[in-house]
Parts: structure tokens; sequence; C-alpha cells
């Protein structure tokens, strides 16, 4: 999604500075107004929906996939009871994925939040029993000989049947007008250029990929990188608001905040 951007920006006369970082560090550099436009977890949403939009173009949906609890050996029970009293390392507590979890299994499990590139070896090490990846690790914890307990995104997938909402690209509302809706479509016309030119775009990704392989890197590009990225429609929004329904009927907040996409 990035490829194409800064020269989009550019064309519009923006001036630009691209960061690149872990999901809950841009979490909370939005959190503290660092960013200007910025990828954030739908589930900071709620907290920074005062100071920032959410752009239609630049979102990440799973169909049926996305985070899973994994563990060192198989669960002796299914589903999300499976967790309960376990030390359960999280990638963030902002994070979609961490409210995902909370969602569904409360407070059940005791929870140790860690870098999300930390969790696998947290699990293996036996610092926690159990952890909440999610990236690229959904591919490939079963051939590093992990073992699924516990799968968020296929719960959603059976119960709400609309894709799960992950990752949003947001824009600081003090921004003018003009300058947000030139970003919204520079954004836009950099993500239509990635898929035009996508083994080009997946060159530059691979320079930060942390030594993935080319074919898991293209396999979890192509998941979350489709047809609702260039725009959310009607299904995306209505999956996030949803999102944050069940999440404040299960506690983890307190009050659903108004969704404003551009």
């Amino acid at each position: 999604m990035a490829w194409g951007l800064e020269a989009a920006l550019a064309e519009k006369g923006l001036d630009v500075e691209l960061v690149f970082d872990d999901i809950e560090t841009l979490n909370e550099g939005a959190l503290r107004g660092d960013l200007d436009l910025t990828a954030i977890s739908v589930g900071a949403y709620p907290q920074l929906a005062p100071n920032y939009r959410v752009l239609r173009c630049g979102a990440s949906f799973g169909d049926g996939y996305g985070p899973v609890v994994v563990a060192t050996k198989p669960a002796a029970v299914d589903g999300v009871a499976a967790l309960k009293g376990l030390r359960v390392a999280t990638p963030g507590e902002h994070t979609t994925a961490r409210m995902l979890l909370r969602i569904f299994a409360g407070d059940t499990f005791e929870e140790v939040s860690l870098p999300f590139d930390q969790i696998m070896d947290a699990v293996r090490d036996g610092d926690v029993d159990a952890g909440l990846i999610i990236h690229e690790g959904q591919l490939i914890f079963e051939e590093l000989g992990f073992h699924a307990w516990f799968e968020p995104a296929a719960e959603w997938a059976r119960r709400e049947q609309l894709p799960l909402p992950l990752g949003a690209v947001a824009i600081r509302r003090s921004l003018p007008e003009s300058v947000q809706q030139d970003a919204a479509d520079a954004f836009l016309r950099g993500v239509h250029a990635g898929f035009l030119n996508m083994e080009t775009a997946l060159d530059f990704a691979a320079s930060y990929a942390r030594g993935l392989e080319r074919d898991v890197l293209e396999e979890y590009v192509r998941r979350y990188v489709n047809a609702a990225t260039l725009d959310m429609g009607a299904p995306g929004l209505r999956a996030i608001e949803r999102l944050f329904e069940l999440a404040v009927a299960a506690g983890v907040l307190t009050s659903q905040p108004e969704l404003d996409a551009l």
C-alpha cells in the first residue's frame, strides 16, 4: 500500500516524510498526535476519533482469517474455553486483535502485552502459556511447531457474517479540508498503483518484511490488500460499527464512537 504513496502525495504538492513502524507504535504515535496520516488498528479508533477521521481507502479486512491464539501443544478443549486461566501474550492494548479477543474471552485469561514480533518466542520459551499472533505469524505458525487454540477471526466470521476490520488509515482532523481530501485521493491513487505494479510493489515491501520468504510475503499481501482496501464500502463501514457495538456490550469500550469516514 505504501509503495506508490510518497509519489502520489508529492503530486498533490504535499511535503511528505514516510515513517515505517509496527502498528502499536503507530497507534501510540497517533494517540500523542505526532502523525498527520497514519495506519492504525481499527481497535484504536475509539480513542482517536476526537482528533482523526478514517479513510475509506487503505483498510485491511480479514475474510474468515486473521489473528489467532497459539501455543506449543494442542488444546485440551475447543474454543475460547481453552484460554481460561492462562497467561496470554497480546500485541498491544490498542490493537484490534486484542479488542476482538476481549470481546469473545472477556477477562478469563491473564494478559501480557508484548511487541507482536516477540510473542511466538515468548510462547516457545514458556514465558507465557499462549500468544495472540498477528501479521505473517498467522501463515507460518504451524510449520514453526505451534498449534491454534482459539481463532477470533473465525469466530467473528461464524457469528457476524461480515468482513473482519483489522487495520485502517486515519488522518488528522485539524488539517485543512482540502489537504485531507488531497491526502485521501493520493492514498487511493497510491494503492491502485500498487495493484497495477504488484511485483515492483512487492519488491519494495520485501525490504521491510523481516526476512520473509517471497511466497509468504505475497500470500500475506494478497490476503489483506484487496478490493476492500481501495474502498471499504458499506460492508466495511458496517463491520467497524458492529465491532464497536460488541466491544461496548462486552465492556471493552464504555461508549461507541461515531464513525467518520472520508
